[in-house]
């Protein structure tokens, strides 16, 4: 797959995760590849258990539960992409529950993804952890 092929398999993944709000984490297995390398800047710290470093797409599916277990997303928002050979970059924002606490927290969010084969084998994420945080407890 081509680069604009990329972005657009990244921009319909992620209108999918947003109009489910992370009901359906199903979803997400046609989109990654089975030996997904995933990292989140909480790196499972913080409070943010979710976010620790996921090789493969079993812990991948571990991170997912993890994640809306813990919260209750309200919207996932994919703004802008920036695209160079097989990675693409994706800008937005979400917001999300916590559910234990009833917080609320939304943050900017930055996603770096490496594409194979017209599915995401790498996937990085950045966002607000200090705010993120601050809604677990």
């Amino acid at each position: 797959m081509d680069t604009q092929g990329n972005v657009a398999m990244l921009r319909k993944a992620f209108a999918e995760w947003h109009d489910s709000k992370a009901s359906d984490v199903g979803m997400w297995e046609k989109y990654m590849t089975e030996d997904l390398c995933m990292r989140s800047l909480g790196r499972g710290q913080y409070g943010l258990d979710f976010s620790c470093a996921r090789d493969g797409r079993a812990e991948m599916w571990k991170y997912l539960e993890d994640l809306t277990s813990a919260f209750e997303m309200e919207h996932w928002t994919l703004k802008d992409t920036i695209a160079q050979d097989d990675r693409v970059v994706g800008i937005g924002a979400c917001a999300w529950t916590h559910k234990g606490t009833g917080k609320r927290v939304e943050t900017p969010i930055i996603i770096i993804c490496r594409f194979r084969d017209g599915m995401i084998c790498e996937y990085d994420e950045y966002y607000d952890t200090a705010a993120v945080s601050a809604v677990t407890s």
